[in-house]
């Protein structure tokens, strides 16, 4: 079956506001090349994308060009920036779809955006202060944070990532306390109740907390349901709780609530962020700080196994 016929029968299945998939349920894409490109507009025509890779569980890239009558950068530019909100995958070619309970595997998370992880991690450091105590949720941004905690004075750090123990155990100035629960591969988090049941019985300064999706509409929202108690539990531990979150996190919507935006205090985001959307989020009384990505990083600062983007070349090696 053609992608063109595909388009039609798929949009019956489509939300029926759905303006870009009226136009190829009508047939409408026979109408040719330039009228698309006339009247089509550039959120509708991802919007088509989103609902063809959903429903397919793929697509190819000159497929794409062929039906929506646009070039090949568009179609590029197009994926990379649904691969950003979360509502595909990029591969060789095309895209593919991320299914509920999908997780990126971990080389490809320490590979996103590790130059904004990073500006986000330090700015982060700057906020723990000395003889304090803090949780680290897991993940890539929050192992940022965590090479960025070195040299601390009685900082007490709680955390479910078998990275950020690793990386702080050594230090002397610090004490890490691993919660309990089941270890997964993609995060190396630990998950369940029994992580849950350590975080409740602990007060802390501060809470660095790691989110799949923000929106202002659905809150902080994760794929996974079993991991959403642990992070609730450190919510409620912390006097003060700080969301970090590149840009790309934020406008999209997982599988279950975490909790309501207004649970956290700060947010520590980078450029990119809509400013209607940074505006209402500081509307609703939270502090919300944007870093810049630090260009240049050295190998030896990106987070391990990532890489560097000249070169596609991995760099380092997986999380120590």
């Amino acid at each position: 079956m053609t992608l063109a016929r595909c388009c039609c029968q798929a949009t019956m299945w489509y939300s029926v506001g759905s303006e870009a998939s009226r136009w190829i349920a009508a047939g409408r894409w026979r109408i040719g090349v330039s009228a698309m490109r006339e009247q089509m507009l550039p959120a509708d025509r991802r919007q088509v994308i989103a609902d063809l890779v959903r429903e397919r569980g793929s697509v190819r890239g000159r497929d794409l060009v062929d039906v929506l009558g646009v070039t090949d950068e568009t179609i590029r530019r197009d994926l990379a920036r649904l691969s950003e909100q979360g509502l595909l995958r990029r591969a060789h070619g095309g895209a593919i779809a991320i299914r509920p309970g999908d997780e990126t595997d971990t080389a490809f998370r320490l590979r996103e955006h590790a130059d904004e992880k990073v500006a986000i991690g330090r700015r982060a450091a700057e906020l723990v202060r000395d003889r304090s105590s803090i949780i680290l949720d897991s993940g890539t941004t929050t192992l940022c944070l965590a090479r960025a905690l070195h040299h601390r004075q009685e900082l007490v750090v709680v955390t479910t990532a078998v990275t950020n123990a690793i990386e702080l155990v050594g230090d002397p100035g610090t004490t890490v306390i691993m919660t309990g629960g089941v270890i997964r591969p993609t995060t190396f988090g630990a998950s369940g109740q029994l992580a849950a049941a350590t975080l409740r019985g602990l007060h802390v300064d501060q809470t660095f907390l790691a989110i799949h999706s923000v929106s202002l509409e659905g809150g902080l929202t994760y794929p996974l349901l079993e991991e959403v108690d642990a992070k609730r539990a450190m919510i409620e531990a912390a006097e003060e709780v700080i969301l970090l979150a590149d840009h790309s996190k934020f406008g999209r919507r997982a599988l279950v609530k975490v909790a309501s935006l207004t649970a956290v205090h700060k947010i520590i985001t980078t450029s990119g962020l809509d400013p209607d959307e940074a505006a209402a989020i500081r509307d609703l009384g939270i502090d919300l700080i944007i870093v810049e990505p630090i260009v240049g990083l050295t190998d030896g600062e990106r987070p391990a196994g990532s890489t560097d983007r000249r070169s596609r070349a991995p760099v380092g090696s997986p999380p120590r």
